[in-house]
């Protein structure tokens, strides 16, 4: 019993010597006693490793020789604690870009772009329509649709473009329409009168 007592109090002792030991900048492994000096004190629990600066992986030479391309790590490369802040998988780096800059940039987009459109507007570049505008003959087709007189023809018809023809001139008037539609009638009478 004696001997037990004086065992746990040397166990004790030894403990106490050894803890004594550590200070604010090293650690003492109680598993075999060894003294660890911190590599950063304010980081304890990863005792001696060595914690280098932190990069951001994307800031990396994308076009060096690496183990790994896509994260952009060699083997055996120390890590920093906090690694997956640096890593190709954390959110992207930006660098800010000061107000003055910005205003700066969007003053000379907005001023090509408007200005742009003001030589368009003042030289009158602007082409000429690629097809002929839309016109419709016989009152805009309301006979064709259902009309049945005069008085339904305006809820039939299909809303002309009568400036093309006062414009361009190519469309023939009604009376034309009949006088064509006639004479084809006089010269092929004898087909349509066998149908």
């Amino acid at each position: 019993m004696l001997s037990r007592l004086a065992l746990n109090r040397t166990s004790i002792l030894s403990r106490n010597v050894i803890r004594s030991l550590t200070t604010k900048t090293t650690i003492t492994d109680h598993t075999n006693g060894r003294i660890i000096t911190l590599t950063d004190p304010n980081h304890p629990e990863i005792g001696d490793y060595p914690n280098p600066t932190p990069i951001f992986a994307q800031r990396k030479d994308p076009y060096a020789k690496y183990d790994d391309p896509q994260n952009r790590r060699n083997i055996n490369d120390p890590v920093n604690i906090d690694d997956d802040y640096y890593d190709m998988w954390s959110p992207d780096v930006y660098d800010a870009v000061p107000d003055s800059t910005a205003l700066y940039h969007n003053f000379i987009f907005f001023s090509i772009v408007f200005g742009f459109a003001g030589t368009i507007w003042y030289f009158q570049l602007n082409p000429e329509k690629p097809a002929m505008p839309r016109s419709f003959p016989s009152n805009g087709l309301a006979k064709s649709l259902g009309a049945g007189d005069e008085e339904t023809a305006a809820f039939y018809r299909v809303r002309p473009d009568l400036t093309a023809e006062k414009e361009l001139g190519f469309l023939a008037n009604d009376q034309d329409v009949a006088d064509n539609k006639k004479s084809y009638e006089e010269t092929n009478s004898e087909f349509i009168n066998q149908a």
